[in-house]
Parts: C-alpha cells; structure tokens; sequence
C-alpha cells in the first residue's frame, strides 16, 4: 500500500477545515488522520462528521485517533472523564491516585468503545490507537521516573498481587485486543500505533502480541528521534526493520509516523535520512504529524516550520508535479485549481498594511483634486481596464481611469505608455512579475510629472517595487499553468484593484453605509436600486421616497439628505457640496 498521510488538529470551522484539505490533497497527500478528542465528542461531534465527510469528498482515506483521550492514548488535549471518574483511574506504585484512565478498569474501557462508536459515526475508515500506554508520572505532574502504573484494586485482583511488567504488558495487549473486537463488530477497521520502545516502563517487549491481534488491520509506530534523544537515520531505521518485519509475519500493513513539528531547518537532513531509512525498510505508508509542521500550536512550532512542512511533504508525496495534468481527470483539475485559487485571499490579506497605506496616500490625492490612473500590458492591463470602467457607474466618478496597452507586443515598449498625469495625481502600475516593459514606463513618466506612483506586483522585490513610491506584493507563488498569470495572479489584482477603488471611493463619501447611493441611474435596474437605497436610508414611506428622488432629479444622494434632514432638493444639493458629497456631513446631526 502506497500512502502518504498527514494529521489534522485545531480547527473546527468547516469551511476554513476545507480549504486546509484541499491543500492537503493537493499537494499529493491521500490520507489525512483527524483528531477527535473528549472535547470534540461532547461538542463537536456533527462537525467531525462534516469534516471526515468534505476528507472523503477530495478522495483522502480517513484515520480518527482518540486525541489525550483519558491521558492513555498520545496527544496534548486535556480529559474531562478522568475528572468525573477518579475511582476508575490509575494508582501509583506508591499508592497515590493519578488523573489517568486505567487500562483494566471497565468503566474505562466501556468509554473508549463508546469513543469507537463515535468515531465510526462519523464515518472515519481506520480507529486509530495512537501510542495506548500506562500513565507517565511526568504528565500528570511527577517528577519521578521511577514510578510507575498501575495498582489500582482492579490491577490488583487481576494480577493476584502486585503488579509486574508483564502483566502490565498483557493488560495492554488485551485492551487493545478488546478495543478492537468493538470496532470490527461494527464494520470498522483498526490501526494500533505503539511508542517505540521494546524495553522500560512504557515498551512492550512482544510486538508480535499486537500485530496478530485479530482484528487489526495496520500496524504503526513513531520513531520520533529528537523525544528520544536519539541519531535520526539509525533509531528510524532500528524502528522501521523491526515494525516491517512484524507486520510483515502477521500480515498487516506497516505504518510509520515521522515528526515534522518541533523541526528546525537545522534537522531537514535527519528528517530525510528518518524519511530514506524508513523507505529502505520497505514501508510504503507514511505519515507525518502534523499539517504544516504544527506551525499553527505555539507549543510544536519553530520559525522553520513552513520550510519544514515543504521538505517533508515532497519526501512523502514527492511534491505537487503537475507534468501529468493534461491526464488527469475533469474532477481532479476542478479541485486542484480550486485549492491553488483559495490561497489567494491569504496572499492578498498578507499585504493589508501596504494596501491601506496606499488607499489613505490615493484619498489624499482625490481630496485635493486629483485623479488615480492604473497602467498595465496584457491580462494586467485588462483587469485594471475593467476595474476603472466599473467605478464610474457604480460611484458616479470620473476619477479613476486606465491606460494599457491594444496588442500584446506592445508590452514590450516602455515608450508606449502614453498617460496625462499630474503633480496632484496617483498613478499605480500593475504587472504579475513586476518587470512589464510597458508599466515600468508608465512608472518613470509618472514619476517626472511628480506623481505618486504604486506599484501591484505578484512577486516580491520586482524591478516595479523596487521604483515606486510604494509597492504592494502580493506573492501567489507558482501558478497551474506555468507562466499564466490570469490564474491566481490575476485574481490577486482584481481583489486588490477592487479594494483600493470600493474602499477610496467610501472614504470619499460615495457610499452611505453600505448602500451604493452614488451610483448613475442609467436604467430601470439601476434606478429601482436608487429607491431601495433611498428607502433604506431614510426609513421613508414608498410615495415619500418617490416625490423626492423626483424632486432631486433622480439624484439618491441628494433624495436621502432632503428626507433626513427634512430641506427641500435645492437645499439638499447645496448642503451635499458643501460637504463634499458626504451624506453624513450635508445631514449634520441628524445621523449619528
């Protein structure tokens, strides 16, 4: 079996949690192990089944581990049953309770069947029991190694006595056993990750004992280096042999985790060697923890994570390699592009303080009288074209305007960027890689008339940025189709070029609210939105709003100062230019 998993932990937002998944298909992956802890059973537990159900929909195979559950199973969420249960937890050696389900009890046994149930519920293929061991005394606030679990009366009686390590051991090895009867009763399949130890207070010495479990269908572990203190390329080679060899005699699948949190750049060559020793073992199923390196917990993170997260996922996956696109299936591209597009907004909300700053410099400019030019070639060009044609029926403005070019070789030319711009004027050039021929000359006429120049660049540090007075990156990083910068790259501009001219415009009194109250009432689609406007504005009965749009002559800015301030259309019209158009101003304090 050929897979390359990832964990997935934290979010519980649907439609942020596909996105992430979409992601994570697309980058190779085609499996994905969700968290399900005692949090998410007692209050998300619709969710998780809307989350494994948008996993199957991208065509991930799905593993549900039982995350901290009663502090048995590996992972940081905190147990709520071991506070409602202290009789049925563990005992020290010492004879002091601590806060951890025991493994014999059966009130705690009959919760993590109810746990499976749950988990099946939701639809995920493979329970996994990730890392089931006895307490830690360090995790549940023991500074002392030496002790150990559990002693508890039920321990007790069933070991006749003390307990010893290989009771201790076959207890486990029955939960398990116990553990998953239940799921494969109910249709359900089981991966079982032990820690990788053979040896010491948490090792089980016989893996034989848990790979011939019946009813277990994947055998796991995670050789997690750095925990142990160990060299990389000898414990994940150590830990693979003996993981392939006993699956291999039980005949389950062999599964193995590596970590990609708590990674520095420092590590990616014991990452690879952890990744290389496990594949000369002959395992073909590989998982990380987690997705993005974890980058996203404060508790697993390093600086390096996003580094980290690209190395391990083109060791497991081999990278997003898209020379087979053309072969692909209809649904498959739909999906691959749809994932590449939703990281866009991302990239764009990255730029945010560049975009305000150059929002208040272009207000600044329009207040005093001046006016906002786009200047690009191409597919750039043609998405500022557009933007600036839509702000004059939209706003009623005249303000924003494009020069671009009429053939594509004409980009080429930077003495063909004709544009009339002033002292007083904004100028803003707009090109994918930031080196357009024909922007950069726009740019540098702009700059001699005095202008203020922006630059909209989809890369970063461009020869465009690198000219104007201010620059607005906006990496999108590689697109689909190589070199087509109408994809994401243009979708970043159109979001970006919306932006500037909608909220400049608001700032600049052409909207009330949210209400488009500027906006030239050219046809019937067009002027029944000026009454709803005006209507919503002022509150005002339907004959009300009609007698006065008239009276303003189809003007729905001047219409809602007349109703709300109660003046006549002339009187209106003169407070509204007093005011520069803003509503609020020509109102005074009849709107707060």
């Amino acid at each position: 079996m050929t897979r390359a998993g990832v964990s997935y932990f934290g979010v519980r937002i649907l439609r942020h949690v596909r996105r992430d998944l979409q992601d994570i298909a697309a980058r190779g992956y085609n499996g994905v192990l969700h968290t399900f802890s005692e949090n998410d059973l007692a209050y998300y537990r619709g969710t998780m089944a809307d989350i494994v159900a948008a996993s199957h929909e991208l065509g991930l195979e799905v593993q549900m581990c039982p995350w901290g559950l009663g502090r048995t199973f590996g992972g940081e969420a905190e147990s709520r049953w071991v506070t409602f249960h202290p009789e049925a937890c563990q005992v020290l050696d010492d004879g002091r309770p601590v806060a951890t389900g025991c493994l014999n009890q059966p009130a705690y046994r009959a919760f993590c069947k109810d746990w499976a149930d749950a988990a099946l519920e939701a639809g995920t293929d493979y329970v996994f029991w990730d890392e089931p061991h006895w307490t830690v005394p360090a995790h549940v606030g023991i500074d002392d190694p030496a002790r150990w679990a559990c002693c508890c009366d039920v321990c007790r009686e069933l070991a006749g006595g003390v307990p010893t390590p290989a009771f201790r051991e076959s207890s486990l090895v029955d939960f398990l056993r116990e553990m998953t009867d239940h799921v494969a009763a109910r249709g359900g399949k089981n991966t079982i990750c032990l820690l990788p130890l053979t040896e010491g207070t948490h090792g089980i010495a016989d893996w034989d004992a848990v790979a011939s479990l019946p009813h277990l269908d994947v055998f796991a572990t995670d050789p997690y280096w750095k925990n142990f203190g160990e060299a990389a390329g000898s414990f994940v080679g150590r830990l693979s042999t003996l993981l392939a060899d006993t699956a291999g005699r039980q005949g389950v699948v062999p599964q193995l985790w590596l970590p990609s949190f708590g990674l520095t750049r420092d590590d990616v060559p014991d990452l690879e060697a952890a990744v290389e020793a496990a594949r000369a073992a002959g395992i073909e199923d590989l998982w990380t923890w987690g997705y993005e390196a974890c980058a996203h917990m404060t508790h697993l993170a390093t600086p390096d994570a996003a580094l980290v997260w690209e190395v391990v996922t083109k060791a497991l996956t081999g990278g997003v390699d898209l020379r087979d696109l053309d072969l692909r299936p209809t649904t498959a591209l739909v999906r691959l592009i749809n994932a590449e597009d939703s990281t866009v907004s991302d990239a764009v909300a990255g730029a945010t303080a560049e975009i305000a700053t150059a929002i208040d410099a272009i207000v600044a400019r329009l207040e005093a009288g001046g006016r906002l030019v786009y200047a690009g070639a191409g597919t750039s060009g043609r998405i500022a074209a557009a933007d600036a044609a839509e702000c004059g029926p939209t706003f009623s403005t005249d303000l924003i305007s494009a020069v671009t070019t009429e053939l594509e070789a004409e980009e080429d030319d930077p003495e063909l960027a004709r544009l009339d711009a002033g002292a007083d004027d904004v100028v803003l050039g707009v090109s994918a890689s930031g080196r357009t021929p024909y922007t950069l000359g726009a740019i540098e006429r702009a700059k001699e008339a005095g202008a203020l120049t922006i630059g909209l660049a989809c890369v970063r540090d461009s020869p465009l940025a690198l000219t104007v007075d201010l620059a607005i990156e906006v990496d999108v990083g590689p697109e689909v189709i190589a070199g087509s910068t109408r994809m994401k790259a243009g979708t970043a501009q159109k979001l970006v070029l919306n932006t500037i001219s909608t909220v400049a415009m608001v700032k600049l009194g052409k909207t009330f609210g949210n209400l488009m109250v500027d906006v030239q009432a050219s046809n019937e689609k067009l002027r029944a939105r000026a009454r709803r406007a005006v209507a919503i504005a002022t509150a005002a009965p339907e004959d009300e709003v009609a007698a006065a749009i008239a009276a303003a002559g189809g003007d729905a800015k001047v219409a809602i100062v007349s109703l709300l301030a109660g003046v006549d259309a002339q009187t209106a019209r003169s407070r509204l230019s007093a005011a520069r158009g803003v509503i609020r101003e020509a109102v005074g304090n009849v709107v707060g």
